[in-house]
């Protein structure tokens, strides 16, 4: 089961029709991993192939479901990110 904040969690129980932009790490080759993402009704945004992790878009009930997949390590909020102070 994936790494999840518990109310990252709750938020999608409570919300489970509302869109959720996240961040998924997973193990093995990602580009594999696609199809199934996408065959659950997940966006890929974006790729991270050295980390082996996507940005994604995805309703609660989708993310309950992925937080599931063995495969996949640990789920978190994507969110704007700033170096420096900026």
């Amino acid at each position: 089961m994936a790494k999840v904040d518990a109310e990252l969690r709750k938020a999608w129980r409570n919300n489970p029709s509302a869109d959720f932009d996240l961040i998924i790490h997973t193990e093995g080759n990602l580009g594999e991993r696609s199809k199934s993402l996408e065959d659950l009704g997940v966006e890929i945004k974006r790729r991270f192939r050295l980390t082996g992790g996507a940005s994604v878009r995805c309703t609660g009930r989708t993310a309950l479901k992925l937080a599931r997949r063995s495969w996949i390590t640990r789920i978190e909020t994507d969110r704007p990110v700033s170096a420096l102070g900026r």
